[in-house]
């Protein structure tokens, strides 16, 4: 009884859902990373509460809760490269953030993990958190709303992307938010 008891707590304390909603202090790395913010995704049909996002690899300064470390690309079984999702300001000069109403399936890929697709390493799979409780916004949908429930958008709160963007902007000493002036018109 007493080494299951010991088993069970070491798993506990092992184990995370590596989602940036556990951490507190955004991270700011410069590697190789898949971009989301952007992304169609579609429900997993073997975990209800992920979706399976089609995201786009970058390299370059980008911001998340793990650690650099965590970060850095791995090649795994069967030669396929792994990469985490994170957040970066890359597609803010091509794209404006739409706002989704409450209530609208979408995801969180902040940390998520992915595979780099082996037929286009421009691309990159990721599994990403399914919310719906809370308003959100996405450069996806080319700001036309009725997109926000037409599938699952990768997306975040404002109070997400204010807390990721705020350390992005002093790494790249910016002094002009480029989320300014960014939103679709209504």
């Amino acid at each position: 009884m007493k080494c299951t008891t010991i088993i069970l707590t070491l798993l506990c304390l092992t184990t995370n859902s590596n989602y940036a909603a556990e951490q507190t202090q955004p991270i700011v790395c410069q590697q190789k990373y898949a971009l989301c913010t952007s992304a169609a995704c579609i429900p997993d049909p073997r975990h209800p509460d992920y979706a399976i996002c089609a995201c786009v690899v970058k390299n370059g300064y980008s911001v998340g809760y793990k650690t650099c470390e965590q970060r850095t690309p791995k090649e795994v079984q069967y030669e396929a490269r792994r990469l985490v999702s994170t957040f970066s300001f890359a597609q803010f000069h091509a794209k404006k953030n739409m706002a989704c109403r409450k209530g609208i399936p979408w995801t969180d890929c902040v940390d998520a993990p992915c595979t780099v697709n082996p037929m286009d390493p421009k691309k990159a799979i990721c599994s990403c958190k399914i919310f719906n409780t809370q308003s959100f916004f996405t450069f996806g949908g080319d700001c036309d709303t009725k997109k926000c429930q037409e599938g699952f958008w990768s997306g975040t709160t404002e109070s997400s992307a204010r807390i990721l963007r705020k350390p992005l902007l002093e790494t790249l000493k910016l002094s002009a938010d480029p989320s300014k002036d960014n939103t679709c018109s209504r």
